[in-house]
């Protein structure tokens, strides 16, 4: 940890030292196109060593808000996110460095059917109870590339590292302490044929995670004059113990990355593909032994691809932007000697923007979007079944005006539709229990429903605010809103509502 923090200070005062000469930082930033150019350059050595970019860096403040009831059973009614991030790239020598950090702080509120330490869609066997409460989690993110120049122009190695730390506490009973540790190492190797740079390298990492859970007020526990503060250990969707065992999540993670960047005639292309198996152990702690007790296991299949394409004609900027994911998931329960849990996802996400600069001292930029998703799960002890699809499009445009004084505001708004695809839960009659009301009928009926989206955003930019800084303040919020009413004869304990805000203030400074 220590090592990724010096890492980070290395490349956030190196890039201060020549703040004064660089002035497009908040370009790269804050133009759509601009960003969406910088986001290769995370993914490896291969993008990081094509890029133009010596030394750039942002330091930014951030508050999130988020506030409604159209949302999915596992998700908190409200929730707020305070936050530190600071992220650059620096040069020194034939060395090349990209660095990032952050902390944050996030405090939510009726939160029920998950205790889980990461929230994530993917992830079996974690404690749940049907009453809701408040949560409190931190979480330090840090990492970065590290790139060396061995063969000047030509050969290039180095390494990328990503560390997290995540603690979450809930204060209500059953009450519960999860700590989740994970670093992961990826080292490359990149060569520069003429226009076109390769890469290829490997993934290694381990993770584990503490899961603690129990009661303040021994009259609630394992009580059924409260059965929503029992305590459940949930196996899959659905399969669930009375529990309040404690135990320890072991990760490890293996994979191949491959990554590009070059020029194909007029275009200017950047790719990568990933293949990552996450593989953890369940493990019951035994006091009186060195050995654990494993009483589930989990792998996660990834498979990973991504392409950004940029073409300038006279005075407009085409990209296009393609993103796939395929994600596979099974366990192995040890007690019942097979496979209980299985879960399939797949992701599509294509994005094209046309940017014309200059316009009276503006520039506008208008995009189109599209979104594919398609989920699969099933908890075979339980049978339980959640399968959901749908297609959401968008369209959206963004203008940016300079002032004689080299202000930058801009401003953008999007609209976008959640178009249900298909959707269909799956429980008999015999297996129905508190998780099948509490989460599967309502997450059926939050994915099977129709929504509009809006997206609202303005930054305002200026070197005036802070001496020998370009500082930027920006608003950004998403208003999601159900189309039509639920209709169901399911006997769901929570009905998704009709709307959920999410609303970002950001203070930021540029190098």
């Amino acid at each position: 940890m220590r090592i990724l923090i010096t890492l980070n200070l290395i490349l956030f005062f190196s890039a201060v030292v020549v703040a004064q000469e660089q002035t497009t930082a908040d370009s790269i930033f804050l133009y759509k196109q601009a960003e969406t150019n910088f986001e290769p350059l995370k993914w490896g050595i291969t993008q990081l060593n094509s890029s133009k970019i010596e030394k750039v860096a942002y330091f930014g403040i951030n508050y999130n808000y988020q506030n409604g009831h159209f949302r999915q059973a596992q998700q908190a009614e409200k929730t707020t996110i305070a936050a530190l991030k600071s992220e650059g790239i620096s040069t020194i020598d034939r060395f090349k460095l990209y660095g990032y950090f952050s902390f944050s702080r996030t405090w939510q509120d009726s939160l029920a059917f998950s205790q889980k330490g990461i929230e994530d869609a993917f992830t079996p066997y974690y404690f749940i109870s049907g009453k809701a409460g408040h949560f409190e989690r931190q979480q330090y993110l840090g990492g970065g590339l590290i790139s060396y120049n061995l063969l000047k122009d030509k050969l290039y190695i180095g390494t990328g590292i990503d560390y997290s730390y995540n603690s979450s506490a809930r204060s209500v009973d059953p009450r519960s302490l999860t700590t989740t540790y994970k670093i992961i190492f990826s080292p490359e190797i990149s060569l520069k044929l003429k226009e076109h740079h390769v890469g290829i390298g490997f993934i290694a990492g381990y993770g584990d995670e503490k899961v603690d859970v129990g009661y303040k007020n021994d009259d609630f526990s394992g009580s059924q004059l409260y059965p929503e503060r029992i305590s459940y250990l949930n196996y899959g969707y659905g399969y669930l113990e009375n529990s309040t065992t404690d135990f320890i999540r072991r990760n490890t993670f293996t994979g191949l990355k491959l990554n590009y960047a070059g020029n194909f005639s007029s275009w200017n292309l950047a790719g990568k593909l990933n293949y990552l198996i996450s593989k953890e152990d369940n493990q019951f702690v035994k006091e009186r032994s060195i050995n654990d007790e494993t009483f589930g296991t989990f792998q996660l299949e990834g498979y990973q691809g991504s392409l950004i394409l940029n073409k300038k004609v006279k005075e407009v900027n085409h990209q296009i932007a393609f993103k796939a994911t395929q994600t596979n998931g099974d366990d192995n329960l040890v007690r019942l000697k097979a496979r209980n849990y299985t879960l399939t996802s797949t992701d599509l996400n294509l994005t094209y923007s046309h940017f014309k600069s200059k316009i009276n001292n503006s520039n506008c930029l208008w995009y189109i979007k599209a979104i594919y998703k398609d989920f699969y799960q099933k908890d075979a002890a339980a049978n339980h079944t959640l399968q959901y699809s749908y297609l959401n499009p968008q369209i959206g445009t963004i203008i940016y005006w300079k002032n004689l004084k080299n202000d930058l505001i801009s401003t953008g708004v999007s609209l976008g539709s959640r178009l249900p695809i298909a959707a269909e839960v799956s429980v008999p009659a015999t297996q129905v229990n508190s998780f099948t009301r509490g989460v599967a009928y309502p997450d059926y009926l939050y994915w099977n429903s129709k929504a509009g989206e809006l997206q609202l955003r303005i930054n305002y930019t200026s070197g005036r605010l802070i001496n020998k800084f370009r500082t930027g303040v920006s608003l950004e919020s998403t208003y999601l809103r159900r189309l039509e009413k639920s209709t169901s004869n399911l006997e769901s304990t929570f009905i998704p509502g009709k709307s959920y805000l999410d609303l970002n203030i950001a203070l930021n400074l540029y190098f």
